[in-house]
């Protein structure tokens, strides 16, 4: 969040900038739709243009008093300005109540309009951003992101007529006329006009991930009417197209829920044990399908997914803003995520996808607020938990952080993933005794090993290394081999670790060959083989791999550091002393700025090459 100084200075360059005589250039986005080819699979070939960056309501709505001062004292261009540069910078409340000065300044300024518009769309006011859209006299409806939110108004209102009406004609582009179509067969189903939705997503046509989403549409439709069977034959051919899952994960996984639930509901409990059991193999932690598996196995009834017309609505919404989010396009994601949190307010899985969004957008606060509304009674509940401890850990909140967590393991002691979350917290911040504890509480958990249980025994190695008990530390490195041999974080770990010690070089030194070539672009990884070879006295060596390293990594300043070492032992000093001056740049910590500082005056021939060997 910005203080009022930092808008005091943004406004007062603001105020020597003539903004066109007072009006600002009009805003081209309104006019067109946006290609997004870069951002999804070559079918997805457009988009509705949601905003114009990324923008994320803060944690709060309140405006601080040294900052609403900044804001009443702003002109028309430093108003402006500062509220382009709180969006930038995803600090909505800032940037909302700088465009709200700006209007107050030039009440008929429509590009300024236009552009709260966007700002109010991205962040879920809806309701504001429909009253905005009235208000600019120039907003055609011919634009298409404005008759989509006129239409998302009106399927909320329930005012189904009005949803067809706003698009007597579709737009151009595959995703955008298959959003509208869905759109409008949910207002027919909502006015009981079940057989004309059907006929409108029956007639869909195209690339495979088209007709699956008109088949999964079809059965939530066809299941909110009560008509199961037809539900369960329209979801088993939408999951029966398993290439629709590379583009819309999250959607498939829906799929596969809804046809689950429906088979169930028709009595066939065996059918759906068998594709539950199917899917699980594939994601054996996915939540909803853990409380699925457990209901039918206490032969407790299941409802439907979705049971109006606005969750429907909210689905499709969902359905595109997921996909985006998961090929990075978080800045578009969110703009159909919050048409869905419209529609269906409380939806568990649109505030866990927009948590991720504004998480992407390091927006931890926005976040937590989203992770908040998914109650206990939802699958995803110990996940969101788990995310918001995270996220206080990146408020600088560890306190609250540990504290949650604890409370998580506390509630579900065979959880292993409270363990290794609180484990990763503590080692953060170098509490490695407290780490190794948590990761011995975790292993109690543990009756029968398997080789997904690894990463446990290699973070408890680590802890314990890093508290230089090794004689404990060894033997997690070794197990975690046992269970998972080919792991190369690990084989880099303890390979290394024992040619620091001087024991086992050849095989350590193995061990790290292996893990480059299970690994080869990771830089720590080639880092470690390099220096490997520099603590063996391998110079030549150790100057190759550890500029392969570099290239690989090179805003790193340890690594950095080591290629410098490297140059000097072998005699390329005027390098290595260019290579020390560039990790100082890239900020290392201050124990090894003050060693970097030492070689830099007096050489690294001079260090005590046992400070050098522990670095």
């Amino acid at each position: 969040m910005f203080d009022g100084k930092t808008f005091q200075e943004i406004n007062a360059a603001g105020n020597s900038i003539a903004l066109l005589g007072s009006r600002m250039e009009p805003m081209k986005i309104f006019n067109s739709r946006l290609s997004l080819p870069h951002l999804l699979a070559p079918a997805f070939i457009g988009a509705v243009a949601i905003v114009t960056a990324p923008v994320a309501l803060g944690a709060t709505t309140e405006i601080e008093p040294e900052l609403q001062q900044t804001i009443d004292a702003s002109s028309l261009s430093g108003s402006f300005l500062a509220g382009q540069v709180a969006a930038q910078n995803n600090d909505d409340v800032a940037a909302v109540a700088f465009y709200e000065r700006n209007l107050a300044l030039d009440p008929g300024n429509e590009d300024m309009k236009r552009l709260y518009f966007l700002v109010l769309v991205s962040n879920g006011r809806v309701s504001d951003a429909v009253e905005v859209a009235r208000d600019v006299t120039d907003f055609s409806e011919d634009n298409g992101l404005v008759r989509l939110i006129l239409a998302v108004d009106s399927l909320k209102k329930k005012s189904w007529g009005k949803v067809a009406d706003r698009f007597q004609q579709f737009s151009d582009g595959e995703l955008d006329q298959l959003v509208e179509t869905l759109v409008v067969a949910w207002a027919q189903l909502g006015a009981g006009q079940k057989d004309k939705a059907i006929d409108l997503l029956s007639a869909q046509e195209g690339q495979e991930w088209i007709t699956f989403l008109a088949d999964y549409h079809m059965g939530l439709m066809s299941a909110v009417s009560g008509d199961d069977n037809a539900a369960a034959d329209y979801l088993q051919k939408a999951v029966d197209v398993r290439g629709a899952a590379a583009v819309l994960g999250e959607t498939y996984l829906r799929a596969n829920e809804a046809l689950v639930r429906t088979l169930s509901r028709l009595g066939e409990k065996d059918r759906a044990v068998e594709i539950l059991s199917e899917e699980l193999a594939r994601v054996p932690n996915h939540p909803p399908y853990l409380a699925l598996q457990e209901t039918i196995a206490q032969d407790r009834p299941l409802k439907h997914m979705l049971t109006s017309a606005q969750q429907g609505g909210a689905e499709v919404f969902y359905n595109v803003g997921s996909a985006l989010s998961r090929q990075n396009g978080q800045q578009f994601a969110q703009g159909y995520l919050q048409l869905a949190n419209h529609l269906s307010p409380g939806s568990d899985v649109v505030a866990m996808a927009l948590a991720a969004v504004f998480e992407g957008q390091k927006s931890h606060a926005r976040a937590n607020a989203q992770y908040d509304l998914v109650g206990e009674a939802s699958p995803f509940y110990r996940r969101a938990s788990l995310a918001y401890a995270l996220n206080l850990n990146d408020l600088e909140k560890v306190d609250e952080s540990k504290a949650v967590l604890r409370s998580l393991i506390e509630e579900q002691p065979d959880d292993l993933l409270a363990y290794t979350t609180l484990g990763s917290v503590l080692s953060q911040h170098e509490e490695y005794a407290e780490a190794a504890k948590v990761y011995d509480e975790a292993v109690n958990q543990v009756f029968k090993a398997e080789p997904h249980h690894w990463n446990l025994f290699y973070r408890r190695g680590i802890a314990y290394e890093r508290i230089q008990e090794w004689d404990k530390a060894e033997p997690n490195f070794q197990r975690a081999l046992e269970l998972a041999p080919n792991q190369p974080d690990v084989l880099n770990y303890l390979g290394y670790s024992w040619i620091d010690m001087g024991i086992h070089l050849d095989e350590g030194m193995e061990m790290i060959e292996k893990a480059v070539k299970l690994k080869p672009r990771s830089g720590f990884i080639v880092d470690s083989l390099g220096w490997a070879h520099y603590k063996l006295g391998n110079y030549e060596d150790a100057v190759r791999e550890l500029e392969r390293a570099v290239n690989l990594m090179p805003q790193d300043p340890v690594i950095n550091d080591h290629l410098g070492d490297a140059y000097w032992k072998t005699g390329r000093k005027l390098e290595a002393t260019f290579q020390w001056n560039h990790s100082l740049d890239l900020e290392p910590t201050d124990k090894d700025a003050a060693k970097i500082r030492a070689k830099l005056a007096n050489g690294l021939d001079e260090e005590d090459p046992a400070s050098a060997a522990n670095q």
